[in-house]
């Protein structure tokens, strides 16, 4: 992550639903696609079942959301966010999809705001890396490479 003269770093909160958000790093976040057209995957687990066409690619669009609740809801997705994660240094891009509920907001976080992972919900133990207090918010940070990897089917 990039920083800044007095020691903070960029990153990007993503709203995951209503009553959560998650933080990446500031150059992990590529682009938004609003009204994503997204494809139906016969099969695929709850909180993947549709991919997003990019740059000639096909991304998974995972819902967190949904994986964090334990089931999907019917909703209609508005805004996706590509992610590009590497699995070790130097390794190439890679790249997937993040449906989310609103825009992204950038913020400035320090190592003063490391806090414990929320316990509730208990997912938050996976898909986290580390966590941060934003005011009286906790904010998980993403581990993309856990995300991404197919492990959310062995949990």
């Amino acid at each position: 992550m990039p920083v800044n003269d007095q020691g903070k770093s960029a990153a990007w909160v993503l709203p995951l639903a209503a009553q959560w958000r998650a933080a990446v790093g500031e150059r992990e976040l590529m682009h938004l696609v609003e009204f994503p057209t997204l494809l139906e995957v016969p099969k695929s687990p709850f909180y993947c079942r549709q991919v997003l066409l990019w740059n000639d690619m096909i991304l998974p669009a995972m819902d967190l959301a949904a994986w964090l609740k334990g089931h999907a809801e019917q909703k209609t997705q508005q805004l996706a966010g590509i992610f590009a994660y590497q699995y070790y240094p130097n390794d190439a891009p890679h790249y997937g999809a993040l449906l989310l509920c609103a825009i992204p907001t950038r913020i400035w976080v320090s190592d003063k705001q490391a806090c414990a992972l929320p316990s509730v919900p208990m997912g938050w133990q996976s898909l986290a890396i580390s966590c941060f207090a934003d005011g009286d918010d906790v904010i998980p940070i993403l581990d993309l490479p856990f995300v991404f990897s197919g492990a959310l089917l062995k949990i």
